[in-house]
């Protein structure tokens, strides 16, 4: 089966002309109902009007005889009086005893719901053939004509609709070309107002990759000015970001650059030595430098992971950082053995919940015992601490020679290290973890150490969700 094609964007102006025209074919269809009415109300008051001059001038033809009506109805006179070329008038003259006196047609007697008219009465009926006709009917007294009489006028309508349709036409016609005007006067409208959007467009069209500069807002319109701000603020959002990952490779660059080089002399010293001790020292320089690099690779792909992550949280689970804190602290104990550091954790069997990634944050515990282990001078003490009162936090604490206040903020950036100068490191790691505390919505920051001796290294992290997460633990007891 071939596959559904893709439905279209909505569009902004068909949108707009839909808004807009919705009112004005409202209108015009009430418009069109009012002027219906209207032309109904002045042609049936016109031929109305007429049909009672008529059924009066026929009533002035009558006379009283001896003891009946008599009409003085000349054939010429009734020829020119029911004349007409679409819709002959039709009548009749009857008297209570002479019956029907004259007449061109049988009109229907009067109904007793028939509507008074001046001092006659109007009624719709049908003649014998089906045809709707109107009709007015006056009654004339016996001392008027002899005897009791009932004159009547009627037509068929045909002029009476001719006429309504024609009022109707006048009004409408003109109303709908308004409508039609006013439709592409408002498409051209909304075009000329959506000319800012399109100027938008192609500004943004010209932006190469490398040019991020901000759109120039001075003739923008009020409604389109938050727009353009949005755009600059992500243009600059975006320029900064770019601005920080050249930084980083440039900087990256560099500090791949020094092991680099120390493994390219080394392996040329190696190979000009012919000596087998002076090739060792070579062999283990080369070692370090390369496990220099490593490191510093290691160390990247964490980073890059730590960045991408905070996009990524579907894949967060509620975990016990207390256990995650146990297991990675046992990895270093041989390596805090090895500078006679006493590596301790200091804390409850009580599960301390967050939510996250574990493997990023086991990344960020390892560089902070890391961190601790390599600059502190040995014959000493690190302890790793857990509290959940307000926030689960993790304390990393050794009583090594510390860092200057100065300097703790720093240390969180890329590249940046404290004052020990004297161990070669990637000034990466404490970047990785507040990068990794940021991706969980926490914060990392350092502190003096007890008795102002030391660092106490701090990572935060917020409360797991409540009960009501299906990941979350049934108890935290």
């Amino acid at each position: 089966m071939a596959a559904m094609s893709a439905a279209p964007p909505p569009s902004l102006r068909g949108r707009l002309l839909r808004t807009l025209l919705a009112p004005l074919l409202t209108l015009f269809a009430i418009s069109g109902v009012c002027a219906y009415g209207l032309a109904v109300h002045f042609a049936s008051g016109i031929y109305d009007n007429w049909l009672y001059d008529s059924v009066n001038s026929l009533a002035l033809l009558v006379t009283p005889g001896k003891g009946h009506a008599i009409v003085d109805l000349p054939v010429s006179t009734e020829k020119l009086f029911v004349w007409d070329e679409t819709d002959p008038t039709l009548f009749t003259v009857s008297g209570s005893r002479s019956g029907v006196i004259v007449s061109n047609a049988i009109l229907p007697p009067v109904p007793e719901d028939a509507d008074p008219y001046v001092n006659g009465y109007i009624y719709d009926s049908r003649l014998a053939d089906g045809r709707a006709i109107r009709v007015i009917a006056l009654p004339l007294s016996a001392e008027r004509a002899g005897e009791p009489v009932w004159v009547k006028v009627a037509e068929t309508g045909i002029e009476r609709e001719q006429l309504i349709e024609n009022i109707f036409l006048a009004v409408l016609v003109p109303q709908l070309l308004l409508i039609a005007a006013a439709y592409f006067a408002v498409r051209r409208g909304i075009a000329r107002g959506l000319q800012p959007l399109r100027l938008v467009t192609a500004r943004l069209g010209i932006h190469g990759p490398q040019a991020l500069q901000p759109l120039d807002d001075a003739s923008v319109p009020e409604e389109v000015l938050p727009l353009t701000r949005a755009l600059n603020g992500l243009l600059g959002r975006l320029n900064a970001f770019f601005d920080a990952h050249r930084k980083f490779i440039a900087d990256t660059a560099h500090q791949l650059r020094t092991p680099l080089t120390a493994i390219r002399l080394n392996v040329d010293q190696a190979l000009d030595e012919s000596e087998l001790d002076s090739m060792r020292a070579h062999l283990q320089r080369l070692r370090n430098a390369s496990d220099r690099a490593a490191r510093l690779a290691t160390q990247l792909l964490s980073l890059a992971r730590a960045e991408s992550s905070a996009r990524l949280t579907d894949r967060y689970r509620t975990f016990d950082l207390a256990r995650l804190v146990r297991d990675c602290g046992i990895e270093w104990v041989p390596r805090a053995l090895v500078k006679h550091i006493d590596l301790s954790l200091d804390h409850d069997e009580h599960p301390v919940w967050v939510r996250g990634d574990s493997l990023l944050l086991s990344e960020a515990i390892d560089n902070l015992i890391d961190n601790a282990i390599a600059y502190h001078p040995g014959g000493g003490r690190i302890r790793l601490g857990l509290t959940r009162d307000p926030l689960p936090t993790l304390i990393v604490e050794d009583d090594g020679p510390g860092i200057a206040p100065e300097l703790r903020d720093r240390v969180f950036e890329r590249y940046q290290r404290g004052d020990q100068s004297g161990r070669s490191g990637t000034g990466l790691g404490l970047a990785i973890v507040a990068e990794i505390a940021a991706a969980h919505h926490g914060r990392a920051w350092l502190e003096a150490g007890a008795d102002g001796r030391g660092v106490r290294a701090m990572l935060q992290l917020p409360l797991p969700p409540a009960s009501g997460d299906p990941l979350a633990p049934l108890s935290a007891a």
